[in-house]
């Protein structure tokens, strides 16, 4: 019998089936059912393939700690991706105010800020320079770079 054959016939066994919900269910509140019975899937079909009577154990012990590992790592994995919203995620996507504070949010120092503040504002690169005290062209290069590290993040 192939493992496609023996996962059917596990996914019909009411007794195996139990189990797996049993060791799932504590991820009801936080996992959707599909995700959940992926994991099902793949912890069935990992201790198909894994599964070694001869360690004195239950093939059912050995489900049940497969099927709550895949959760936790689904738990895991919906965690790490919530963590990668955009911030201010509040705001109308798509907005200036929106855009400009992720913007800005990427930038690491005052300067930085403060020089794309100033150009945001309408500033020629020549007023930016007489307003910090420095070149023309130093100022021009500081805001290449800034756009450049922008640039890159958003790509």
């Amino acid at each position: 019998m192939d493992i496609d054959q023996k996962i059917d016939k596990a996914m019909n066994d009411a007794d195996i089936v139990s189990i797996m919900h049993k060791a799932s269910n504590r991820f009801n509140n936080y996992l959707d059912e599909d995700v959940i019975h992926t994991c099902h899937l793949n912890a069935l079909w990992k201790c198909f393939l894994n599964f070694d009577p001869n360690r004195n154990t239950k093939f059912t012990t050995y489900l049940y700690k497969g099927v709550f590992i895949e959760c936790v790592k689904e738990l895991k994995f919906h965690s790490k991706m919530q963590h990668h919203q955009p911030l201010h995620a509040n705001m109308i996507q798509g907005s200036k105010p929106s855009i400009m504070l992720d913007i800005m949010d990427e930038l690491t120092s005052e300067e930085e800020k403060s020089l794309l503040a100033d150009k945001y504002a309408n500033l020629t690169i020549e007023e930016i320079a007489n307003k910090r005290s420095y070149s023309r062209e130093t100022a021009r290069k500081r805001l290449k770079k800034i756009y450049e590290k922008v640039k890159n993040n958003f790509e």
